[in-house]
């Protein structure tokens, strides 16, 4: 099977339209507006693999102390869905993403990855913010009491 190279997946974002900047070997900046944010991208391309991740997912850094909590919810989250994953960076920051094979990747492949992309975004974004405020309130007011 022929797997995607560099030059094709640049073709199918200009014929999707978009804008993008190549940082390295394999390694594509993007973004994409949802229905209420914008989301940046990260496109990762390996012999096998190519990732698209959404780089950081929400804006925020997760307390550590909270790191649990916010593990458990974004298992939670990934129960819900089945072609993406949410995860936490080094940094504590949440990622959104999304593996597809490098074989056989079209432009028909490059747009039902995109549109998945952007469904899960656009579902989950505001669900996610209110997941971590309950979470980082919870945890300021218990520190508060221990003062």
């Amino acid at each position: 099977m022929n797997r995607c190279t560099s030059e094709l997946l640049e073709s199918f974002m200009l014929d999707y339209g978009w804008v993008f900047s190549r940082e390295g070997d394999g390694l594509w900046k993007t973004g994409f507006r949802g229905d209420d944010q914008t989301f940046p991208l990260s496109i990762i391309m390996t012999d096998n693999i190519i990732s698209f991740v959404i780089q950081p997912f929400v804006d925020t850094e997760i307390d550590w102390d909270s790191c649990s909590e916010v593990s458990r919810l974004l298992l939670e989250f990934n129960a819900r869905i089945a072609m993406a994953k949410f995860s936490l960076s080094e940094e504590g920051r949440i990622e959104l993403s999304l593996d597809v094979l490098n074989s056989s990747f079209s432009y028909d492949s490059f747009l039902l990855t995109m549109g998945l992309l952007g469904h899960y975004a656009d579902t989950y974004y505001d669900e996610i913010l209110s997941d971590l405020d309950l979470i980082n309130s919870r945890y300021s007011e218990s520190f508060n009491l221990l003062t």
